[in-house]
């Protein structure tokens, strides 16, 4: 799932990076810029040299010759693609701590501004778990179970004002919470927190939440967001790159690939002209 690419958030995080990180975007798309214009020279002599660009009828040689401006036409679009991307990715993995914080702002701030929101928030937590475990204290519940027990009770108070953090919510909302949930558990030293847990784990570690001192527990959830925002970025833009690659890998093949058929075509005419004779 996380490899589907959502085309209207790409185009919607590109022009939220073009106008916050242009010198960002402009120097990647230099950079590769200069690369796919050595990567054409390098190519354009590879087909000089196996004659690749010659053929013995006239007008067939200059149309073949063609290749040579296809062939720079075609990487400069493609590096300027492909920096662009690159650019945004940069951009967005510098932000992403950032972008984690606004979103934590926006919901589990005011989990933990006091002491009293801190035990008011355990003791909801503490009753979805409860539920979730049927009245068995020692039955195991999964955290993203708990996460959605929780997050059905208790939305987000406010979107981030941030678009990029307010759209990754909206997106990634669930996600985002069971994130937040595993988060609050693993602040806790030594807790041993794994994707299950039962009532009685959780009622120990919830004894320990309350006395940590918030900003413990903050760096661990901005964290966690932090992760998941990464791995849905990298996720997504590497799988838009392996597809720009493929496509620009097949357009190279096409002069080789033509090539193959001419010398193919010719040895078998040149072959039945010999049995002629």
């Amino acid at each position: 799932m996380m490899q589907n690419i959502h085309w209207e958030t790409i185009y919607s995080t590109v022009g939220y990076v073009l106008k916050n990180y242009p010198l960002k975007i402009v120097l990647f798309c230099f950079l590769f810029l200069v690369l796919g214009l050595l990567i054409s020279s390098f190519l354009v002599i590879i087909l000089k040299k196996y004659k690749a660009l010659s053929r013995r009828q006239k007008y067939y040689n200059w149309f073949v010759k063609l290749y040579i401006p296809a062939i720079f036409i075609v990487n400069i679009v493609f590096s300027l693609k492909i920096g662009l991307f690159c650019g945004v990715y940069s951009a967005l993995k510098k932000d992403s701590y950032s972008i984690s914080e606004q979103v934590y702002n926006s919901s589990t701030y005011y989990i933990f501004k006091d002491n009293r929101s801190k035990k008011v928030f355990i003791e909801d937590l503490r009753k979805a778990v409860k539920d979730l475990s049927q009245k068995n204290n020692n039955a195991k519940v999964k955290v993203i179970d708990i996460a959605k027990a929780y997050h059905i009770k208790n939305d987000m108070i406010d979107l981030p004002k941030n678009w990029m953090a307010s759209m990754f919510v909206n997106r990634y909302g669930d996600k985002i919470y069971s994130f937040i949930i595993y988060g609050i558990l693993d602040s806790v030293p030594n807790g041993g927190i794994t994707n299950e847990l039962s009532y009685g784990e959780f009622d120990a570690i919830s004894e320990k939440l309350v006395v940590l001192n918030p900003e413990n527990i903050e760096k661990s959830i901005v964290q966690k967001i932090q992760n998941l925002f990464l791995m849905i970025l990298k996720s997504q833009f590497k799988t838009i790159l392996k597809g720009i690659l493929l496509i620009w890998v097949l357009l190279m093949c096409i002069p080789w690939f033509e090539f193959w058929i001419y010398t193919l075509l010719m040895k078998r005419l040149k072959d039945h002209n010999t049995i002629q004779k």
